[in-house]
Protein backbone atom coordinates (compact mmCIF):
# COMPACT_ATOMS: atom_id res chain seq x y z
CA UNK A 1 0.00 0.00 0.00
CA UNK A 2 1.43 3.36 -1.03
CA UNK A 3 0.53 6.45 0.95
CA UNK A 4 1.19 9.86 -0.57
CA UNK A 5 -0.10 13.26 0.40
CA UNK A 6 -0.91 15.76 -2.32
CA UNK A 7 -0.52 19.46 -1.65
CA UNK A 8 -2.30 21.74 -4.14
CA UNK A 9 0.04 24.67 -3.47
CA UNK A 10 3.00 22.58 -4.65
CA UNK A 11 1.26 22.18 -8.02
CA UNK A 12 0.58 25.94 -8.09
CA UNK A 13 4.26 26.67 -7.39
CA UNK A 14 5.30 24.28 -10.14
CA UNK A 15 2.90 25.91 -12.64
CA UNK A 16 4.05 29.44 -11.72
CA UNK A 17 7.69 28.38 -11.99
CA UNK A 18 7.30 26.89 -15.46
CA UNK A 19 5.02 29.55 -16.92
CA UNK A 20 6.38 30.89 -20.20
CA UNK A 21 7.28 33.65 -20.26
CA UNK A 22 8.22 33.60 -16.57
CA UNK A 23 6.30 36.04 -14.37
CA UNK A 24 7.55 36.87 -10.85
CA UNK A 25 5.42 35.59 -7.98
CA UNK A 26 5.28 35.41 -4.20
CA UNK A 27 5.02 32.34 -2.01
CA UNK A 28 3.23 33.24 1.21
CA UNK A 29 3.85 30.98 4.20
CA UNK A 30 1.39 30.44 7.06
CA UNK A 31 3.83 32.31 9.32
CA UNK A 32 3.21 35.44 7.23
CA UNK A 33 6.65 35.32 5.62
CA UNK A 34 6.67 36.14 1.92
CA UNK A 35 9.24 34.74 -0.48
CA UNK A 36 9.57 36.77 -3.67
CA UNK A 37 10.47 34.61 -6.64
CA UNK A 38 11.80 37.02 -9.25
CA UNK A 39 13.92 34.49 -11.13
CA UNK A 40 13.08 30.84 -11.86
CA UNK A 41 16.64 29.80 -10.97
CA UNK A 42 16.09 30.43 -7.23
CA UNK A 43 13.37 27.82 -6.81
CA UNK A 44 13.06 24.12 -7.51
CA UNK A 45 10.19 21.67 -7.15
CA UNK A 46 11.20 18.02 -7.08
CA UNK A 47 9.21 15.16 -8.54
CA UNK A 48 8.25 14.11 -5.01
CA UNK A 49 6.86 17.58 -4.25
CA UNK A 50 9.69 19.11 -2.22
CA UNK A 51 10.07 22.85 -2.70
CA UNK A 52 13.64 24.16 -2.42
CA UNK A 53 14.37 27.89 -2.29
CA UNK A 54 17.86 29.37 -2.71
CA UNK A 55 18.26 32.96 -1.52
CA UNK A 56 21.89 33.19 -2.66
CA UNK A 57 23.26 32.57 0.84
CA UNK A 58 22.07 28.99 1.13
CA UNK A 59 19.10 26.85 0.36
CA UNK A 60 15.96 26.13 2.34
CA UNK A 61 13.59 23.18 2.09
CA UNK A 62 10.04 24.48 2.35
CA UNK A 63 7.60 22.18 4.08
CA UNK A 64 4.57 21.96 1.74
CA UNK A 65 2.19 22.08 4.71
CA UNK A 66 3.46 25.60 5.48
CA UNK A 67 2.63 27.06 2.05
CA UNK A 68 -0.40 29.33 2.33
CA UNK A 69 -0.67 30.80 -1.16
CA UNK A 70 1.03 31.52 -4.46
CA UNK A 71 0.37 35.01 -5.81
CA UNK A 72 1.50 36.83 -8.93
CA UNK A 73 3.47 40.03 -8.39
CA UNK A 74 1.50 42.80 -10.01
CA UNK A 75 3.51 45.53 -11.74
CA UNK A 76 3.40 48.87 -9.96
CA UNK A 77 1.00 51.39 -11.46
CA UNK A 78 2.47 54.55 -12.91
CA UNK A 79 1.34 57.84 -11.50
CA UNK A 80 -0.17 60.10 -14.14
Amino acid sequence: MKFALKFPFVDEVREALHKAPFEPFVIRLHSGEMLKITNPDVLSVTMSGRVIWDDGKGYRNLNPTLLASVEAIRPARRKS
